[in-house]
């Protein structure tokens, strides 16, 4: 998820050769030094030697500064880019994968903080390994071959574990993602988990624990096999070693001169060895890190004519009329077959209007105001807003939108345009709503707390009230009123909301208020089996339903 660029890699190799010059001219010396070589026994070699030291310090500290900026950048810029594409994904992609993806994904992630300071250390090693073996040319090209050779052999073993590994990470995010689904459950549902002993039990026995346990074994396998070739690589180290200080002289191929270099080279190159095998865990986890984040952003790719991602609100709060033409939109499951169908839906909605919205559960009345909402785009039909068609776009006609939906909620930040301090709109609002006794001030964070459902959605109507849009969709939001300000509620201020100009669009079970609309519509299966228009106390209410 990093970008690197060209610039990039040759400002890496611009540190990585000086860096590895100076590391090898450390060796180099010490090499020399322990053979007794008298150039290398002056006084000043030792101040060389001291020099190379502080100067290889103070590169790796200036690199790893501009290092660290630059990936902890591109981190947070891709964490931005992650919560942009959910903010302007589908509501249908969102229900369909669900939270636990932007978890798993934003985990996912913050691997790749680790990934400069990987490559660096890679291509250091690789450097410092090419240098030393060829030094080791120098001395005897035939046992430099042979230690190659058994190095690659050593090497070869790990990486041919490592690659039967990335199934077994890849299964661990699987669980990982599991797991979330039941911490979701256990926050969502904690109510309803207290009063059932029995739903605990279950909750905890055949799911959660089968779960961990899973994770736990692949978990476990996973580190100890990591652990295990690492000692392999340690101790097949150990095995070069006895090559080069008993095989190799014995066969005539190594003089005894010859032999302390390759043992310091040996020791020097373990650890630069030693990264690179180790670093493979790493690259396996980016590996698979890589592969869930392109197909993360892939899942919540914006289709193309979901004009919402590009468009913004144009200034414009001019409402006049809106027509949904033969709109229709289809429920699929994982199979791509049809499980729900909207529609074809024609309805033409007036500026001003009061209409409620009814029908039983499953009729289709969520999953209207989703489609007028433009939350869902209708697979079929075309929107006619002030008399312009938006074929299936209703994105313009969303910005004029003010709603409170069944399931509120009050953000935890104040995101919108308007400001209650001071505010002497929102002090009128919340005597109307009578909580003017809940919430004693007009601070922001007076409002940021706990409500009884009821209270909150008032509170959330206030809000949709304050961002003073021309319509306002309510979705069911007297249910969870009591009797008195359900009364309140639309005998006083609907009518008070008609009568500054709000066009209303309210989902509803309320029948004893129906002739407080202009027009009922009621939905079954999906369609619209009645459009009715009301005359001031003559509904019928059994004719409605």
């Amino acid at each position: 998820m990093l970008d690197f660029k060209l610039k990039h890699i040759v400002y890496l190799l611009m540190y990585a050769l000086p860096n590895t010059a100076l590391s090898f001219g450390i060796v180099y010396i010490i090499n020399n030094v322990l053979a007794g070589n008298e150039g290398f026994l002056k006084s000043y070699m030792g101040i060389s030697f001291f020099a190379l030291i502080v100067y290889t310090y103070l590169l790796n500290i200036i690199f790893q500064k501009r290092l660290n900026k630059f990936s902890f950048e591109r981190l947070y810029e891709n964490e931005m880019k992650i919560f942009d594409r959910i903010l302007y994904a589908p509501l249908q992609k969102l229900e369909k994968y669900g939270a636990k993806r932007f978890f798993t994904t934003v985990e996912d992630l913050r691997i790749f903080s680790l990934l400069p300071s990987i490559i660096t250390h890679t291509v250091n090693s690789l450097l410092m390994l090419l240098l030393c073996l060829i030094y080791m040319m120098t001395l005897s090209m035939v046992s430099s071959v042979i230690v190659v050779v058994l190095i690659t052999l050593v090497a070869g073993c790990y990486f041919q574990v490592m690659k039967s590994m990335s199934k077994k990470v890849s299964a661990l995010r699987q669980y990982n993602e599991q797991y979330y689904e039941l911490v979701d459950d256990v926050i969502k549902g904690f109510k309803e988990l207290k009063l059932s002993y029995f739903r605990r039990q279950n909750l905890m026995n055949k799911f959660l624990a089968p779960n961990r346990d899973q994770a736990r074994d692949v978990d476990y396998k996973v580190s100890y096999v990591f652990l295990s070739i690492n000692l392999i690589s340690q101790y097949g180290l150990y095995v070069v070693i006895a090559v080069i200080l008993f095989v190799l002289p014995f066969l005539g191929l190594l003089s005894r001169e010859d032999v302390i270099a390759y043992v310091v080279l040996i020791l020097f190159i373990s650890g630069p060895i030693n990264n690179l095998i180790n670093m493979q865990h790493m690259y396996t986890r980016f590996m698979v890190a890589s592969s869930r984040i392109k197909k993360f952003m892939n899942d919540f790719n914006v289709e193309p004519y979901d004009v919402d991602a590009i468009t913004k609100p144009n200034g414009s709060n001019t409402f006049e009329s809106l027509s949904l033409n033969d709109i229709a939109f289809n429920y699929t499951d994982e199979n791509k077959e049809q499980t729900f169908v909207l529609g074809p839906i024609n309805i033409d909605i007036r500026q001003g209007e009061t209409i409620f919205i009814v029908g039983g559960n499953g009729s289709g009345k969520s999953t209207f105001i989703n489609i007028l909402t433009g939350l869902y785009s209708p697979t079929e039909g075309e929107f006619v807003l002030n008399g312009i068609s938006r074929s299936k776009s209703n994105s313009e006609f969303k910005n004029l939108i003010a709603a409170v939906f069944t399931d509120n909620h009050i953000f935890s930040r104040n995101y919108d345009t308007f400001e209650i301090e001071n505010n002497d709109e929102y002090n009128k609002l919340l005597t109307a709503m009578e909580l003017e006794d809940i919430v004693r001030d007009d601070k922001d964070q007076s409002v940021r707390r706990k409500f009884s459902k009821g209270q909150s959605k008032r509170m959330s109507l206030i809000f949709a009230l304050l961002e003073d849009k021309p319509i306002m969709v309510l979705d069911e939001w007297a249910a969870d009123q009591d009797p008195h300000f359900r009364r309140k509620f639309y005998e006083e201020l609907l009518p008070k909301f008609k009568q500054a100009g709000k066009t209303i669009i309210a989902v509803t079970h309320d029948d004893a208020y129906f002739q407080h609309a202009d027009r009922i519509i009621k939905f079954d299966y999906g369609t619209i089996i009645k459009d009715v228009r009301v005359e001031r106390n003559e509904i019928s209410v059994q004719n409605i339903w």
